[in-house]
């Protein structure tokens, strides 16, 4: 059962949030409706020019918050030119405040990584079997990188696990030449309440584990709109909260 705010035809929400004084404007984005691509993802969450923007909140181990942004995702309508015959592509974009990229260093788990953008693509798998996605990794959230990805194998119930290994080569800094071991499994499937609405959702419980310490990711995956909340706790102690709170087929 869904009970949205605001529903409105053909599954498109759009209710802003209410964490921003004003929406920020976003660069345009090009995308093919037509989805004229040849792998055999199926689209159903990832539908070509779909978009979807995220709240991105973040804290220290003492709760004090360090950021609180948006995120925006847009199916771009192709494959993704990586691994174009399992991924379609994504674009992602993120709203930061450039002055305060000192403060937020101050709380990077990987110093040796200075990568600052407000835009990337990559790549999502969508098959009748699983969904999966790189996780948000840009700016001050790199840390996603050795926690577990979003990621479900279906169909889902409670009590089902699961597990993967991420090998990290290099450019990743301090957590280049290691090894991430996941382990997942499904809680069960609950009511989330959200800003847009109040969905019942899938949640997934994953631990990524490596030399340098264990990560938590808490997920909520709905099987109309993904990974509707991602809620992470790394190895520091560290918070991490990305909630959906605007969905629109363009």
């Amino acid at each position: 059962m869904i009970t949205m705010k605001k529903l409105l035809p053909f599954a498109i929400i759009a209710i802003i949030s209410t964490q921003c004084n004003q929406k920020p404007t976003f660069e345009a984005v090009d995308c093919d409706s037509t989805g004229q691509i040849e792998n055999a993802n199926v689209r159903h969450i990832f539908k070509p020019c779909r978009e979807f923007i995220y709240s991105a909140k973040y804290w220290d181990p003492e709760y004090n918050q360090i950021s609180n942004e948006l995120i925006r995702v847009v199916v771009n309508g192709n494959a993704w030119g990586y691994q174009p015959e399992s991924q379609d592509e994504i674009t992602i974009q993120y709203v930061y405040d450039s002055t305060q990229i000192d403060f937020y260093k101050e709380y990077s788990l990987n110093p040796e990584i200075a990568h600052w953008t407000a835009e990337t693509t990559t790549g999502i798998i969508e098959s009748v079997d699983h969904v999966w996605m790189h996780p948000f990794r840009d700016n001050q959230y790199t840390f996603t990188e050795v926690a577990p990805f979003p990621s479900v194998n279906l169909p889902l119930e409670a009590g089902k696990s699961w597990s993967s290994g991420l090998s990290i080569y290099e450019g990743w800094g301090v957590w280049a030449d290691s090894r991430l071991e996941n382990s997942y499994e499904v809680v069960g499937y609950e009511l989330v309440e959200l800003e847009l609405g109040n969905m019942d959702a899938w949640h997934i419980y994953g631990v990524g584990t490596a030399t340098f310490g264990t990560s938590t990711h808490n997920y909520w995956f709905h099987p109309d709109y993904g990974f509707i909340k991602m809620v992470y706790k790394n190895y520091a102690g560290q918070l991490l909260k990305f909630e959906l709170v605007e969905v629109n087929d363009l």
